[in-house]
């Protein structure tokens, strides 16, 4: 397994990072560097979220049917996924800022293209417009914050950022459907992009890739080699070839996959039309599945990130009760219990929260100039798994137009249970490879 070289260092050697700055004005200027960032990435998570609580909205604007709303979801987080390596390998050769402040423009775009289209063309041209800049997003706010952050503080300034995402998921749900009610489809779209951009323009006008005389690599460490020294086929080789990075692979495939499931397209529906909720009732269980989010990023960013040993078990236990969670909601014939229901979609949200953990492991498992590309391979997974689910669960529902909601949509939810079930078999191959690769 490749790591990279680190160097423990005092607060006081810290402050020579930045000539003229104390350490606690360093770690204030991380802060601030680091927060303008995950506001964009934000901004990120409300757009992607949006067609979930919009989804009605949307049918009847582009009139459309299920299966076209299926498309619209597959295009942009098909767009999210492909894009991947190309963000990582950006976010490692030309910086972060420039990366998210376009990114974020890109975002702007689409929502206003979103907002102003009528037709299913327009449409999936504003949700494309979205899955580019979303795809930039996540992973260069991460690589910042390898840059300004000690190696020891990655996997908590991670889970943070997963939190605020999480934090953005919230504002897509009963705000916006608020929103749409007293705004209007225009309005509200329309308002989302001036707001995204005047965040872009902030972006850069506050982020800086790195600390000043800080090398490549993130404060208090040096990059065991420049990035601009080693071609991007070497450096994706090194990623790939790791074992660590394939195990984070498989976290994130099992934990944001069935996550993304329920909150960017099929749990309202599904809650509205197997469940027997209303509009606003089932935007309220997802917001309930966000806060499970939410929790599960804080828990795990507080208790288990940074910790090898703990992670890998860990993850491994939570696939397994998510198994669990997959075949109850699939096994239970006609409308859940509210108790159970509430417990099902906190621990869907929870296992959301920990993918948080990949990237804590995927940073671990290479070096640090390598880092941006670490976590968009890891990232790959959860999106990997996402665009799979959104695909079968619109072609099962299309093939099972003829029964009643509640028994298609538990046919429609198999592949989400098959795929977290690969999932876990995918972490526990990984971690004997790790295992046996570190024992020489």
């Amino acid at each position: 397994m490749e790591v990279g070289v680190r160097v423990t260092i005092s607060p006081s050697e810290s402050s020579t990072t930045t000539p003229g700055a104390g350490a606690g004005t360093l770690l204030r200027r991380a802060w601030l560097v680091w927060s303008v960032a995950a506001a964009c990435y934000f901004v990120a998570l409300f757009h992607r979220a949006s067609l979930a609580v919009a989804a009605d909205a949307a049918l009847a604007r582009f009139g459309a049917g299920p299966a076209a709303l299926s498309v619209l979801s597959a295009l942009q987080l098909g767009i999210y996924l492909a894009l991947q390596i190309p963000a990582g390998v950006l976010a490692d050769r030309i910086g972060p800022r420039r990366v998210i402040t376009v990114a974020t423009l890109a975002l702007a775009a689409g929502s206003a293209v979103f907002a102003i289209s009528a037709s299913l063309v327009g449409g999936l041209a504003g949700r494309a417009l979205i899955g580019l800049g979303d795809a930039f997003l996540f992973t260069n706010v991460l690589r910042l914050a390898a840059h300004w952050f000690p190696a020891d503080r990655f996997g908590r300034v991670a889970a943070l950022t997963g939190l605020v995402g999480g934090v953005g998921q919230l504002a897509a749900t009963a705000p916006l459907a608020t929103s749409l009610r007293v705004l209007g489809w225009l309005g509200t779209f329309l308002g989302a992009a001036a707001l995204t951009a005047m965040l872009a323009v902030l972006a850069w006008a506050a982020v800086r890739d790195r600390p000043e005389n800080s090398g490549h690599g993130g404060a208090g460490e040096r990059p065991s080699t420049s990035p601009e020294a080693e071609p991007v086929r070497a450096a994706l080789r090194g990623v790939v070839g790791t074992s660590g990075t394939w195990h984070s692979f498989w976290v994130h495939f099992v934990m944001m996959g069935q996550f993304v499931a329920v909150t960017v397209l099929w749990g309202p529906p599904w809650l509205m039309r197997a469940q027997g909720y209303g509009a606003a009732a089932a935007g309220n269980w997802v917001l309930l599945c966000v806060a499970g989010f939410l929790v599960g990023a804080w828990l795990c960013g507080q208790f288990v990130a940074g910790r090898a040993l703990r992670r890998e078990r860990f993850v491994l236990a939570l696939s397994v009760l998510l198994v669990a969670v997959w075949a109850t909601v699939i096994g239970w014939s006609g409308v859940i219990p509210a108790a159970l229901l509430a417990v099902l979609l906190v621990l869907i949200g929870f296992g959301g929260g920990a993918a948080m953990l990949a990237f804590d492991g995927a940073r671990a498992a290479n070096a640090v100039h390598r880092s941006g590309l670490a976590v968009g391979t890891a990232n790959m997974g959860g999106f990997t798994a996402a665009v799979l689910i959104q695909l079968a669960v619109g072609g099962v529902l299309r093939l099972t137009e003829g029964l009643p909601a509640d028994p298609s949509y538990r046919l429609a939810y198999v592949p989400v249970l098959l795929l977290v079930v690969l999932g876990m078999f995918g972490q526990a191959r990984q971690s004997r490879r790790v295992w046996r690769d570190s024992r020489g």
